[in-house]
């Protein structure tokens, strides 16, 4: 099954690909003539159709429409990008409950609603009635470990910060910085790093500019440095790599980040 890419600002990419899907002379379309009795006896295009499904249709029509579109989604990658399109009101209001008291990366928190969406566009079981329900489920699921993730790495990073005394009264962090330098624990690019976003309240993005890299580059490098700081602090064994890494991207979002160029309906 193919894949799409969801970049910056993921849902308005989606909305706009989707307005430029239904408005092209070749423009996608259901025959609804042998759905049911509350569909038109005739082709529908995806915008009418919407309209129409969330104005209120039965069960049975949505049901209906929602198996026809999984089944061309799964042979067509223009037909994946209108059941995006189709369900994007649903995905929308899963986004916004989610991004309530997220303060992580809206950007990838949309991404990962989509790729659980896609994901499950894959496997949904179609024969089975509420199937638009079930994707919707699944994009929340998706974003939901997002928001998770967020949360704990948030406080396993208060936590390090805690451990390794930054903001103890007993000595001045710096000290405890250049005692770890001096040590091999960390690196002196490490403690500046660490010294600046921690104790000089330089912002991180500004600091990745600075050098001219990631936010998620410099974040990971910081979560890594201050583990080590810890275990020199605190003489336990230095972690392993697995264990002082970060989250990374999921591969259901991995893959949907690869084509961007699929989300127009000329590809």
């Amino acid at each position: 099954m193919g894949r799409f890419t969801v970049s910056a600002s993921s849902l308005d990419v989606a909305a706009n690909a989707f307005d430029a899907l239904c408005g092209c002379p070749a423009s996608l379309a259901l025959d609804t003539t042998s759905f049911t009795s509350d569909l038109p006896d005739r082709v529908v295009g995806l915008d009418e159709l919407q309209r129409l499904l969330l104005a209120g249709a039965s069960q049975a029509a949505r049901d209906a429409v929602w198996a026809e579109i999984v089944r061309k989604a799964r042979r067509d990658a223009k037909w994946q990008l209108a059941a995006v399109g189709m369900a994007l009101p649903a995905i929308r209001n899963v986004a916004g409950s989610l991004a309530r008291g997220f303060d992580g990366d809206l950007e990838e928190l949309d991404a990962e609603i989509l790729a659980g969406f896609l994901a499950h566009l894959a496997v949904v079981d179609i024969e089975v009635p509420g199937i638009v329900t079930k994707l919707r489920w699944a994009a929340y699921r998706a974003g939901h470990a997002v928001v998770i993730a967020h949360r704990r790495a948030a406080e396993r990073e208060e936590e390090i910060s805690e451990k390794a005394g930054l903001s103890s009264p007993s000595g001045h962090p710096d000290l405890v910085l250049m005692r770890a330098v001096a040590a091999g624990a960390i690196s002196e690019s490490d403690a500046e790093l660490i010294s600046a976003t921690r104790l000089g309240g330089v912002d991180m993005e500004a600091y990745a500019a600075q050098l001219g890299v990631s936010y998620n580059a410099v974040k990971i490098r910081r979560q890594r440095a201050e583990s080590r700081l810890v275990a020199f602090v605190t003489g336990t064994p230095r972690p392993r790599a697995h264990e002082a890494r970060v989250r990374a991207i999921r591969p259901a979002q991995q893959s949907a980040m690869r084509r961007s160029a699929e989300l127009s309906p000329a590809a």
